[in-house]
């Protein structure tokens, strides 16, 4: 009889009380066994997960706000380029800044183009340099009406191109051609400035002032 066969009829021979002992015995070493090689691992890995969920959360959180202010400096940098885009479109063409006074004059002729404005002088004005470009200015006398005087500085605002009146001065009068309505004549000296991205010779920079 080998082992086995022995191992089985002892335990035939014990009684139903020793077999319920032996099966209770036997069943509290594998609960052992599953405690300590399944169960307790389990519970200290379950107990380990828990306790760096704090720290994880911490590290999200950073993250998040690390991810937040990048979304903040990458939306102000489009913003931007955005403006840098639409101030290099506004900016006068030119390779040099006496092409872009000509350019700025031709802007300005349809502007003066109406049968109620005259224009007596135009000149162009030394460039001044602006940081990294140069401001050119055109001075204009005209004779107009006070509504053609309101026209041209309303067209020159909405010009696509930047713009700025940076002196005006106006005196009325009486139009000697107009005797018979007698009209109103506005006698309108202005500097018409916008900005260049040609290089200014500072020999030559005037003063950009006002």
């Amino acid at each position: 009889m080998n082992a086995a066969g022995a191992l089985s009829a002892r335990i035939s021979a014990l009684s139903v009380r020793e077999k319920a002992l032996l099966a209770a015995g036997l069943l509290c070493i594998v609960a052992f066994i599953a405690a300590k090689y399944v169960v307790m691992p389990a519970r200290a890995e379950y107990a380990r997960n828990r306790a760096a969920i704090p720290t994880r959360r911490a590290v999200i959180a950073r993250y998040e706000a690390l991810r937040q202010g990048q979304d903040r400096v990458d939306e102000e940098l489009f913003d931007q380029v955005e403006r840098m885009e639409t101030w290099e479109d506004g900016l006068l063409v030119g390779e040099t800044p006496s092409a872009a006074g000509v350019f700025l004059q031709g802007l300005l002729k349809p502007l003066t183009q109406r049968p109620e404005t005259r224009v007596t002088s135009i000149r162009a004005l030394p460039p001044a340099k602006k940081g990294l470009y140069a401001e050119v200015a055109v001075q204009l006398e005209i004779q107009t009406s006070t509504e053609g005087l309101a026209l041209l500085l309303a067209d020159l605002s909405r010009s696509p191109k930047i713009l700025r009146v940076r002196k005006l001065s106006a005196t009325t009068g009486m139009n000697p051609m107009g005797q018979l309505q007698r009209k109103e004549v506005v006698v309108v000296s202005l500097v018409v400035a916008g900005f260049s991205g040609a290089h200014v010779d500072e020999k030559t920079a005037g003063g950009g002032g006002e």
